[in-house]
């Protein structure tokens, strides 16, 4: 062997060496590696499958059949079953519209190769039959040879987004509906105070077209002043975000429409204007104005009324009961006396009647108020009693009255609306009582320091009621027997107005009754109390009034007054004479306005009873010439009036007259009257 072919032989061992070596460290290399991918990949496993199994999202493939052929773990928990075997699709899907799409999708994927870079969503049902909406994004799996082996799909469950978006867009839609079939045009400007967008009704019914308005500004489409009107307001809605009323009109084809326009800031950029037609509301407000305006007038026309006829009647009835009263003080026989009681009897009657008719008219117009005072309820009871025991005598009827011992002697309440009350329940009781009695209970319901609920009861044996008429009692112009050839007279008035006049007095009223047996009127009312302070001097006073002698009716000794008469109705005149006669008084008369003006000057008057309705100058203008001649010597003014209302003693008042006297007159009443003027006139007497 030659050495050079042994050089040869030594260097390729020498190569094939360092290739061995250098290969096997290669492999060692690629080997470490290997070891080092599968490493990573099973970290990137376990850190992929242990994310899945936190997580709502989860991984699924399937195939060209439609089938899902694996899922990650997750699954089982999330729909509660593995998917360990192929699934059709089509028995986790459910038949929503959210799927109509879904197959054709999965063929196009499988032959186009392509998939959507947006996700798109699907509906599922899990094994408790609940219902999940999936946002999914996919991924086409090839082989080698560019073949669609499966596609994987990552889920997302968006059920509960998905849910709020739909209920947001019904929402809107509603909202939208709701809009739309709004009458309202709805405008939309912008910080430019430019239309930017509206929403209206039929806009080819209207006589403006909102579509033209869109890009103009406020000031341009709305005629001045409103258009310079309507930009300040909706500055203001943009600078404040306080919603803003405003009402304006435009006349069209001569007919002046009416809107209201409503202002809403909906953010920095945008308002919202509702502009809503009122044309027909301001029509109707224009007739209830013309109906209560007649109203009033028809009120007021009433009232005249009722005032007018208040005075014609109560004038003579003045006279009747006035001279009735005289003529039962003198020397007559039994018989006269009795026809004298009777007349009296009723005169009163008829003066009741007025009196519940004017009633009802003051409580129709909501005109009747309380007027309270300390009263004696004994007393009071008493009084009333009084009234009703001449036809009480005539029918041998017994009139008790039974006061519980917790009933208080005196209380603070209207003394005229509970005498009316108890007036009215026993002449009731009496009318319709044959034999027997009629008794008035009172107690105390409850009460504190500083009020008390008392209770009354008027108790008769008369002829009783029916049970199917109980409820009709307190109605107005209601009798139980309403027949023509009913046996018992009456308005029908007397009851509605105690049920209004208890009202009045915060309390109530009831009845319970029995035919051939009786009926028991109850009733409460709220008073308050007297503190004992108050109690001794009303009981001092007491006590002094019933030691005076009441014979002892002559005043002129302490008060020498100058008095003028002015009545126009003689009768009158003479009853007032004889009255100021027993007072030692004397007086001249005046039969006119301009007559008791033109006296008055002539002589220092100290009174003037001055009736009100007189002709010619009636007693408000006379007093008020007498009142703005400004002299200190102007007399005493005291109005007479036939006119009970409470309205009408305060316009005397308020024209210049120092106090009022209602008709009938009484001798009493007068008298106080009287004593009042002397004392202004003389203060220095005692």
């Amino acid at each position: 062997m030659s050495s050079s072919l042994f050089i040869t032989i030594v260097v390729c061992l020498i190569v094939i060496t360092v290739v061995v070596l250098a290969t096997t460290r290669h492999t060692k290399v690629l080997k470490k590696h290997l070891i080092e991918s599968e490493r990573t990949r099973k970290r990137t496993r376990n850190s992929l499958d242990h994310l899945m199994r936190h997580s709502s999202d989860f991984l699924f493939k399937y195939n060209r059949a439609g089938e899902v052929i694996s899922a990650s773990p997750n699954v089982r928990r999330l729909l509660g079953f593995p998917l360990k075997e192929p699934v059709p699709i089509r028995n986790i899907v459910t038949n929503s519209p959210v799927n109509h799409q879904l197959y054709k999708h999965m063929r196009q994927v499988f032959e186009t190769g392509r998939v959507r870079n947006e996700p798109y969503f699907i509906e599922i049902k899990d094994s408790w039959d609940n219902k999940h909406i999936l946002e999914v994004f996919e991924v086409v799996n090839k082989n080698s040879e560019g073949y669609i082996k499966n596609v994987t799909g990552i889920a997302r469950d968006v059920t509960d987004q998905y849910n709020a978006e739909l209920e947001l867009k019904q929402s809107e839609n509603k909202q939208l509906t709701i809009i739309k079939a709004l009458p309202d045009a709805i405008f939309t400007i912008d910080r430019e105070i430019r239309y930017v967008d509206y929403t209206v009704q039929n806009e080819e019914e209207l006589w403006f077209k909102p579509s033209h308005f869109i890009g103009k500004k406020v000031a341009d489409v709305v005629p001045e002043p409103m258009g310079s009107i309507f930009t300040a307001y909706i500055e203001k809605v943009f600078e404040t975000g306080e919603l803003q009323r405003i009402e304006y009109s435009f006349r069209q084809k001569g007919q002046e429409q009416f809107y209201e326009g409503r202002i809403i800031k909906l953010d920095e950029q945008y308002v919202m204007v509702i502009s809503r037609p009122i044309t027909a509301q301001k029509q109707v407000e224009v007739e209830l104005r013309k109906a209560a305006k007649a109203a009033e007038s028809a009120a007021q026309a009433k009232s005249n009324f009722l005032a007018t006829m208040s005075h014609e009647i109560r004038t003579p009835m003045n006279g009747v009961i006035g001279m009735t009263n005289l003529l039962a003080e003198t020397e007559l026989t039994e018989d006269q006396k009795e026809y004298v009681e009777t007349i009296k009897a009723s005169g009163e009657t008829l003066l009741r009647i007025i009196n519940d008719i004017l009633d009802y008219s003051k409580i129709e117009s909501g005109k009747l108020q309380v007027d309270e005072s300390v009263l004696s309820l004994k007393k009071l009871v008493d009084d009333s009693a009084s009234l009703i025991m001449y036809e009480a005598k005539r029918k041998n009827l017994a009139i008790n009255t039974i006061f519980e011992e917790d009933t208080p002697e005196f209380v603070i309440s209207d003394r005229g609306r509970l005498r009316q009350i108890l007036l009215n329940l026993l002449s009731n009781a009496v009318k319709f009582t044959e034999s027997g009695g009629v008794t008035v209970f009172v107690s105390s319901e409850s009460q504190s320091d500083k009020s008390i609920i008392l209770n009354f009861k008027v108790q008769d044996t008369g002829i009783g009621i029916p049970q199917d008429k109980l409820n009709f009692l307190f109605k107005e112009f209601s009798q139980a027997d309403s027949s023509h050839t009913r046996k018992f007279g009456g308005t029908g008035l007397g009851l509605a107005i105690v049920k209004n006049l208890v009202k009045l007095l915060n309390g109530k009223v009831s009845v319970e009754s029995q035919v051939g047996v009786g009926s028991e009127f109850s009733f409460t009312v709220v008073a308050r109390m007297v503190n004992e302070s108050n109690l001794r001097v009303i009981r001092s006073k007491a006590g002094e009034e019933e030691n005076e002698d009441k014979k002892d009716w002559v005043i002129s000794q302490n008060y020498p007054l100058k008095v003028l008469v002015a009545e126009d109705n003689t009768i009158n005149s003479k009853l007032t004479s004889i009255f100021l006669e027993r007072m030692g008084l004397s007086a001249d008369f005046a039969i006119s306005g301009e007559e008791v003006v033109s006296m008055c000057r002539e002589a220092n008057y100290d009174v003037v009873l001055m009736d009100v309705a007189m002709p010619g100058m009636d007693g408000y203008e006379a007093t008020q010439v007498l009142k703005q001649a400004g002299s200190e010597a102007a007399p005493y003014i005291i109005g007479v009036s036939a006119n009970a209302f409470k309205e009408d003693i305060k316009r005397a008042l308020d024209l210049g007259m120092d106090d009022y006297l209602s008709k009938p007159i009484k001798f009493e009443e007068l008298r106080e009257k009287m004593i009042v003027a002397g004392q202004k006139k003389f203060p220095v007497v005692p």
